[in-house]
């Protein structure tokens, strides 16, 4: 299954603007639950392709299987959004901030395409002011697609050729999915 074959390519204004509308929104999630625990999810896409039909069942499934995590009991809203610059999803629940985001990077990290999802979680009542850090948990950084080094380093550094960070995705999406 190749990921990125087709899809509009979105341009780095596209990216920087839907970025400050998702951190508004989180705000705005934030003073609308006050007590809660807002988790806003995304996909770690590299590239300029950032939503497909691909893109769009990798998001889908995973959607699913966070929605089965934090079941119907703990969740208050959920919102699943089609956007150009790729699907997000944004889940209010009644749960510790810090059990939330144990279990958010516990779907990252166990569920064969959870590396390709980005679960923010927070807050108002964090004492940060947001979101909460893997780091600041004793968690594990996240790995990298292609040799499970540290992403950030591999990033930072440039470790990797795009075509072989989306070969990388590529093998992992058709392991899952079985095509």
């Amino acid at each position: 299954m190749q990921v990125f074959t087709s899809g509009v390519e979105q341009d780095l204004s596209m990216i920087l603007a839907n970025k400050d509308w998702r951190a508004q929104f989180q705000l705005d999630l934030m003073e609308q639950f006050p007590q809660a625990t807002i988790l806003a999810i995304k996909l770690n896409i590299p590239g300029n392709i950032k939503n497909n039909q691909s893109i769009e069942r990798i998001f889908s499934e995973g959607w699913f299987r966070l929605l089965e995590k934090f079941n119907e009991v703990t969740i208050l809203e959920e919102l699943f959004l089609h956007r150009k610059t790729g699907p997000e999803g944004f889940i209010v629940i009644r749960e510790d901030l810090r059990n939330a985001k144990i279990a958010s990077v516990d779907f990252e990290q166990a569920w064969p395409l959870g590396r390709l999802f980005d679960v923010d979680v927070m807050s108002k009542q964090n004492l940060s002011g947001g979101q909460l850090s893997r780091t600041s948990l004793g968690l594990p950084v996240r790995q990298c697609f292609v040799c499970g080094a540290p992403a950030k380093e591999c990033a930072r550094l440039q470790t990797h050729t795009k075509a072989e960070i989306s070969k990388a995705i590529d093998d992992m999406v058709t392991a899952y999915f079985g095509e």
